[in-house]
């Protein structure tokens, strides 16, 4: 069944008015005289029975209403006369498909299961493929690296091991050798100041040892203070100082400990007068309207410590052990010298042997070969001596320019 095209609603008005006009009748007499007394009503009326044929048309019946509704428009109907019209037209079926419909296109489920297989193909050969790369020979280095990192790990503990026993056993000889040991005194005077007694002698030990101020040791500079103010101030062993007196004694003997930093040197100095042992603190009663009391201060010698153990024992073995003088090689050769003189007068003075016979028995030596054996080997012992005799340099010499 071949499919008619539809044509244009123009070109089908064309032809319904055509065969409107072949068909139509010559018109009689009383249609003429209608036209002569109203031509416009007339032809409005043949205007809208042309419409309606035209709408009515097979061909026409199945085209859009808009594109019926501009065809009237154009055609000169007002908007009354094209909606009585469209009113008039049967109601429109909907379009029937047609019977036949065309071949459905070939599945691709195939392709689809075909691109789905090699795909999966491709993922497995990959992964197969990187996976004997890594056995073959990434998996070696790596097992290698971690078999390494777990030896040096061993090792680094093992060594840490030995270093806290061998750390414990110092501890422990460290301990046991410190018990023998003299403990440190800790309010000991520098040996250099020890025997000053006024603050006039430390700044006299200082000049001498050319030792600034500042680097004066704090307990001599106290000590001497409070024994000058009590020379002072009497023989009475009540007369300790306060604290301002104390200062005041020490900065009238160095003027220094009034400038800014001689302030700081001085704060250093009631540190170590309120935090040390040997310096022991008395409030003494204020007088009327004072409300704190004056601090008094007294200083104690600190005990001598005892000698461990271990050093008096050294003490009285190196007391035990004789001590030779020291010799030289000129005393050596003096007393070699004074034995010789000593001999020969000896043997001067030695009464007179006479020979028993003419000839001399070499089993039964005579005096004078005894005395001429000695002379000899006296001699060689003194050439022996001397060779061996180190070279002592000159103080006059001057070397070679």
């Amino acid at each position: 069944m071949s499919e008619e095209t539809p044509s244009s609603p123009q070109t089908e008005a064309r032809n319904v008015q055509q065969s409107d006009e072949t068909k139509s009748t010559p018109p009689t007499a009383s249609s003429l005289t209608v036209n002569a007394l109203n031509p416009n009503e007339v032809d409005r009326n043949e205007l809208v029975s042309r419409a309606r044929t035209f709408l009515r048309a097979p061909q026409i019946q199945n085209q859009d209403i808009f594109a019926k509704r501009k065809f009237l428009i154009d055609k000169g109907l007002n908007e009354p006369e094209i909606e009585q019209l469209l009113r008039e037209l049967p109601p429109q079926l909907p379009n029937v498909p047609p019977r036949t419909y065309p071949q459905l296109p070939p599945s691709g489920l195939p392709t689809l299961l075909l691109g789905i297989v090699r795909l999966f193909s491709w993922i497995v050969g990959g992964s197969t493929l990187l996976l004997f790369i890594y056995h073959r020979f990434l998996m070696p280095r790596i097992s290698q690296t971690s078999r390494a990192r777990c030896s040096l790990k061993t090792h680094h503990l093992t060594l840490l091991q030995k270093l806290n026993t061998s750390l414990k056993s110092l501890k422990e000889a460290q301990s046991n050798a410190f018990a023998v040991l003299p403990s440190p005194e800790l309010y000991k005077e520098p040996v250099d100041y020890s025997g000053c007694h006024t603050v006039d002698d430390v700044l006299q030990q200082a000049e001498k040892l050319k030792t600034e101020t500042r680097s004066l040791p704090h307990i001599t500079l106290l000590r001497c203070g409070i024994e000058e103010f009590k020379n002072r101030s009497g023989p009475e062993d009540s007369a300790v100082p306060s604290t301002e007196e104390l200062f005041q004694v020490l900065e009238s003997k160095i003027p220094w400990l009034v400038s800014e930093d001689g302030v700081a040197f001085e704060h250093e100095l009631w540190n170590t007068l309120s935090n040390s042992a040997v310096f022991e603190s008395s409030d003494a009663p204020g007088a009327e309207g004072q409300t704190s009391a004056a601090t008094h201060w007294r200083y104690i010698a600190p005990e001598p410590v005892p000698p461990p153990p271990l050093t008096s024992s050294l003490e009285t073995l190196s007391s035990t052990i004789f001590q030779g003088r020291r010799t030289t090689s000129h005393q050596r050769t003096l007393q070699s010298l004074s034995e010789f003189t000593g001999y020969i007068s000896t043997q001067v003075y030695a009464p007179y042997r006479p020979p028993s016979s003419i000839t001399s028995n070499p089993l039964n030596p005579t005096p004078e070969d005894e005395l001429k054996k000695e002379i000899r080997a006296l001699k060689g012992l003194v050439l022996n001596r001397r060779s061996f005799l180190p070279t002592i340099p000159k103080t006059g010499s001057v070397g070679p320019s």
